[in-house]
Formats: structure tokens, sequence, C-alpha cells
């Protein structure tokens, strides 16, 4: 994840899609086996998920070598609205291949869009602000250390990470179980499910172009605390009714306010931390917000598991989103002067 500071960014990203397009190809020789070994399996998965930890910082990292300051805000609002489209119709999509022409031909196409992304990548404008040196492994270990503590002293990225934290705790404790709440408590056919979670995505493109227009007037620190309360009110909002079509548009309130943290914060950090540190402070506070999502995730199946009842769960995930947002107000992320203009 680190190493950016030795290697050009754009070759990150290129070689990452490289490895990714390989894996595929590795899925692809594991699925065609008779006898499947699932360790391999397993394995070969693990490879293919960790290919977006390694290039995302290189990504954040590289925007605001190749846009202007002033269109940071636009910048990350239009990818997050790309990459928001991408989940809604990613699984129509992929459920249409996969029936037209079926699993294993579907994944050929999967390892052809990693090679395209890698040639598209290629053609990114070169970049040559940052410094190469030999990469050892005590190099290496250098950066990691530099990175980890760069992070923790700059005290308002880092406050921002640990909002992330626990609002990815809260977010992921009711909606990892949500699909099971929705077709085996309440009873909802499967389609059903899938419209009130359609419905919600909504509510994250949305919020794209509605950024590009309140990011630029409000400081970044106000707008991340007081989004996070108004997105874990709305999670309470939920045990109000069990309407599907009203589920739906619930979740799409507290995605609507989840994607402006995103955007927010993402303009932040790119704002505030040197080109040349971006990378490594990327790493540390993504590897920080995203430690608590399988913890979220388990602890709300664990509750649910114990007879503890979905409404509970929602009222709990409710709660701590909004005090992560009140914890964000009296942290140095609120005090913070910078005003994204």
């Amino acid at each position: 994840m680190y190493w950016q500071i030795a290697i050009l960014k754009e070759k990150i990203l290129v070689v990452g899609n490289i490895f990714a397009s390989i894996f595929s190809c590795f899925l692809l020789f594991t699925l065609s086996i008779k006898n499947i070994n699932f360790t391999f399996l397993y394995l070969v998965v693990f490879l293919l998920a960790s290919v977006d930890p390694l290039i995302h910082p290189s990504f954040q990292s590289i925007i605001p070598e190749i846009i202007k300051r002033d269109d940071y805000v636009k910048a990350n609002a239009l990818i997050q609205t790309i990459d928001n489209t991408l989940t809604i119709l990613g699984p129509l999509a992929g459920g249409s291949v996969i029936m037209l022409i079926g699993g294993i031909n579907a994944l050929w196409f999967d390892t052809f869009s990693f090679i395209l992304s890698a040639c598209i990548l290629y053609a990114l404008p070169k970049t040559e602000k940052g410094h190469t040196k030999k990469m050892t492994l005590n190099t290496i270990k250098k950066d990691i250390l530099d990175g980890v503590k760069y992070s923790f002293q700059q005290k308002v990225i880092f406050s921002g990470s640990l909002m992330f934290f626990m609002t990815n705790f809260a977010l992921n404790m009711f909606e990892a179980n949500y699909i099971f709440y929705m077709t085996k408590a309440l009873g909802y056919p499967l389609i059903d499910a899938t419209i009130a979670l359609s419905i919600g995505g909504v509510g994250a493109l949305i919020a794209g172009p509605v950024s590009s227009l309140i990011v630029e007037r409000f400081r970044s620190g106000v707008l991340l605390s007081i989004s996070t309360v108004l997105a874990g009110l709305s999670t309470l909002l939920l045990l109000i009714n069990t309407n599907y079509i009203y589920i739906g548009v619930i979740l799409g309130l507290v995605s609507f306010f989840g994607t402006i943290n995103v955007i927010t914060y993402f303009t932040l950090r790119q704002r505030t931390v040197p080109s040349d540190q971006l990378g490594r402070v990327v790493s540390v506070t993504r590897m920080v917000s995203y430690a608590s999502i399988p913890v979220g995730s388990w602890f709300g199946g664990l509750l649910l598991n114990q007879g503890v009842s979905m409404a509970w769960v929602i009222l709990i995930a409710g709660v701590l989103r909004a005090s992560a947002g009140v914890g964000a107000a009296v942290s140095p992320l609120a005090h913070e002067k910078y005003l994204n203009k």
C-alpha cells in the first residue's frame, strides 16, 4: 500500500489491474477443475480482493496531481457517482451476463475488464512529482512507519478516520443482515428486498451532484459532523415502518448522507495532506476506517443470533452513528479552519 513513494502512482494502478487479471485467470483455472480445491479457491479470492487496497491509495493520491485544486470536489463527486452507479447496476448487469453466457464465461469478461482498465490507466497523464529510490524491506518498513506517524500527528484527518470507524461499525451492524431480515423476518420475496436496496442506492447517486454544490460552501469538519448525525437519525426512521418501499427510501436517505461524508472527507484529505505523503495517509486512514466493517457485521449477526430483535440492532446502530457525529463535533475535526474553496 505504501509503495507509491518509490514507484510512480500510475504504475501501481496499471500493475494492480494486471495482477487482478492474473488472479482472475487463476480463479478460472480453479473453477474449471472437477474437484475444486476450496483452500486454493479461498486463497485466490483473497488475492483478488487484495488488489483494491493496493491501488486505492495510489488512485486517491494521484487525483491532486492531474486535477486542478478547485476541481477536487467535482472530481470526487463524479468518481463517487460513477462508483455508486456501478454498485447499483453491477449485480444486475453481472446477473444478466451470467444468465446469457454462463458463470465461467462471465469470469473471462471480468478478466478482460481488468486488462481494459490497465490500458486506460496507462494513458493517464504522466506525473514526475514523486521521487524514486531503491525499494528494500527497510525502506518499505520506514515508509510504513512514517505513514503511520504522520497520520497520527494529523489530528484533523485522523479524527475523521476514527469517525468513519464508528460509522462503518454502525452501518454494517444492520446492513450486513438486512436482506436476511427482510426475506426471513418480514417475509418479503427476494425481488422486493432487492428493490428496497436499489431504491437505497439512488440516494448515493443524488448525493454526488448535491455534494458539488454544498461541500464548497461549508467547513469540512462541520459538514462531516452534521451529515453523520443526520445519517444516524435517518437510520432510526427504519423503526417506524416495515413497508419495503419505505425501507428503500430511508436507506436512500442514509446513503445520501453517507456519500456526502465520503466526498467531503476525500476532498479535505487531498487539500490538506502534502502530495508526497497522501498515498501513505490514505492507506492508514482507510485501514482504520475499514477495520470495523467485519466486526460490525459480526456483532450485528451475534445479537440477532442471541435473539435480539432487528429493531434493537437498528436502534443501537442509529444511536452509535449519530454519536459518532456528535463526537466528531467536539474533536479536532470540528475545529479545522479549512473552508473548501
